[in-house]
C-alpha cells in the first residue's frame, strides 16, 4: 500500500517530479562519465609509463635502487625462475642488467659520453615492454652474432652516431678489470624521458653479461594483466623472494612522478563530483519539502483516522527514493552506451600545450573512457544515500502532523 501511495504521489505535481527526475538523471549520467574519464586516463597514464620500461613490480637486491652498481647485482636460480612462470596475474617478467660505460664513436677525434647499459632479452621486452615500438631509426635488438647496441636517440646525436655506426663501449667489469668493445649501432629509440633518450644504450642481456663478465642480474621486472594487479603480485613475489635480502617494489615506488600527477587530478575531479552531489542533495530536499508543505491536511487526515507517524515517515522517504531510483536508471541508460562507445574511440588531444604535456610523462596524448565494477554500483548507491540523507527533515516533519493540522488546512 505505502508503494501505491507513494507512486502516486510523485505524479500528483508532474512537472516538479520531471525536472527532479532529469537532475537526478543528469548528476547520474555527468558523475559516470566523469568517473569513466578519470579512472580511464589514470589507467592509460600508468599504463603507457609502467610498460615504457620499469614495470609494474620490481625485484632486486636491497640496496640497488641506491647504488645501482654491479656489486649489487642478484643471481637468480632455476627454481626461483620457474616459480615466477607462476606468479598470479601477469603478463609476463623480463630479466635486466644494468652498468654504466663511456660510449665512444669509432672515428677519430671522437668525443666519449656516458652512456647507461641496459641489458635485455629481446624477445621478453617486445611481449612485454614498449621498447621495441619506440625505435625510431634502424631497427632493435635480434638474435644475431654481433655485439648490437640501440642508442637513445639524444645520446646517439651527441655521439654523431647512427643506425650501421660502431661505437666504442668502455666500462669496468663485475672484478673491477677494464671491459671494452666495439658495438654496431642498429637503431635509435625515443621514450620521451631524458634518462632513457640522452643516457641509454640498450644491448642483448647475455652481450652485456659477456661484457662485464657477469652471468647476474640487476633486478626483474614484471608486467600486470591490470594494473590494479599490482598489489597482489608484489606479495606473492614477496614471498618467492623472502629471507634473502631481496626487495620487491610495485610501481608507485618506481614512477611517484605519475603517483603525483594521479592524486593532483583526483583531488580535483572529486572536488567537482561533490559539488554535484551536494547540489543534487539540494534540489532533491526542495522537492521533497514542498511536497511535504502541500500536503500538511492530508498528513493530519491520515494521523486521524489511525496512520502511525512511522508509516508517514516511511512514506515519505519512499517518494524520494523512488525519485531517485527513477533519475538513477534514466541517467545510467544515457551514460552507459556512450562510455561504452568511447571506450572503444577515445578523444584524440590535439591542444598543443596540453599535448606537450603529456608527451613529457611519455603518455600519448588522448582520453580513453573506462569503468570499474565499483563506479557502476557506487555511483547508484551514493544518488539513493543523497535521496535518503535530503528527505529525512522533511519525512520527520511530516511524520510529526497532528489531525488539529487538517483543520487548520481547510
Amino acid at each position: 500500500m505505502l508503494l501505491r501511495l507513494a507512486w502516486r504521489n510523485l505524479w500528483r505535481n508532474g512537472r516538479r517530479t520531471a525536472l527532479t527526475v532529469a537532475a537526478a538523471a543528469f548528476a547520474v549520467a555527468l558523475t559516470l562519465g566523469a568517473l569513466a574519464v578519470t579512472h580511464g586516463q589514470h589507467s592509460h597514464w600508468i599504463d603507457q609509463v609502467v610498460r615504457a620500461y620499469p614495470g609494474h613490480v620490481e625485484v632486486s637486491l636491497a640496496g640497488y635502487r641506491d647504488n645501482r652498481t654491479l656489486d649489487y647485482a642478484m643471481t637468480l636460480d632455476p627454481a626461483r625462475a620457474a616459480a615466477l612462470d607462476q606468479v598470479s596475474y601477469i603478463r609476463g617478467w623480463a630479466p635486466r642488467l644494468e652498468s654504466w660505460a663511456l660510449a665512444i664513436p669509432d672515428t677519430e677525434a671522437s668525443v666519449g659520453r656516458a652512456a647507461w647499459l641496459v641489458g635485455v632479452d629481446p624477445a621478453r621486452e617486445s611481449a612485454l615492454s614498449s621498447l621495441a615500438g619506440t625505435v625510431t631509426q634502424g631497427r632493435f635488438l635480434n638474435g644475431g652474432d654481433e655485439f648490437e647496441v640501440v642508442l637513445g636517440e639524444l645520446l646517439a646525436e651527441n655521439l654523431g652516431a647512427a643506425p650501421g655506426d660502431q661505437v666504442i663501449l668502455l666500462s669496468t667489469d663485475y672484478y673491477g678489470s677494464q671491459a671494452a668493445d666495439r658495438f654496431r649501432v642498429v637503431g635509435t629509440i625515443s621514450v620521451g624521458q631524458a634518462e632513457f633518450d640522452g643516457y641509454a644504450a640498450i644491448l642483448r642481456l647475455d652481450q652485456l653479461q659477456a661484457f662485464v663478465e657477469y652471468e647476474g642480474l640487476s633486478h626483474v621486472a614484471f608486467f600486470a594483466e591490470e594494473g590494479d594487479r599490482a598489489g597482489a603480485i608484489r606479495a606473492e613475489v614477496e614471498g618467492i623472494f623472502s629471507g634473502d635480502g631481496f626487495e620487491v617494489v610495485a610501481w608507485q615506488q618506481l614512477v611517484p612522478d605519475v603517483v603525483q600527477l594521479v592524486l593532483i587530478d583526483d583531488i580535483s575531479a572529486w572536488f567537482m563530483l561533490v559539488l554535484l552531489l551536494i547540489v543534487i542533495a539540494f534540489g532533491l530536499f526542495n522537492t521533497v519539502l514542498m511536497s511535504v508543505f502541500e500536503r500538511v491536511r492530508e498528513f493530519g487526515m491520515m494521523r486521524a483516522v489511525g496512520v502511525s507517524p512511522g508509516r508517514i515517515f516511511r512514506l515519505v522517504m519512499l517518494e524520494s527514493l523512488l525519485l531517485s531510483t527513477i533519475g538513477v536508471v534514466i541517467g545510467a541508460a544515457l551514460a552507459l552506451p556512450g562510455i561504452a562507445y568511447m571506450r572503444n574511440h577515445p578523444i584524440l588531444i590535439t591542444d598543443p600545450s596540453l599535448t606537450a604535456m603529456m608527451r613529457a610523462f611519455e603518455i600519448d596524448p588522448v582520453i580513453p573512457f573506462d569503468l570499474k565494477g565499483i563506479h557502476l554500483l557506487g555511483t547508484p548507491l551514493a544518488i539513493l544515500a543523497i535521496a535518503g540523507v535530503a528527505a529525512l527533515l522533511p519525512a520527520l516533519r511530516a511524520s510529526r502532523g497532528q489531525p488539529v493540522d487538517a483543520l487548520r488546512e481547510t
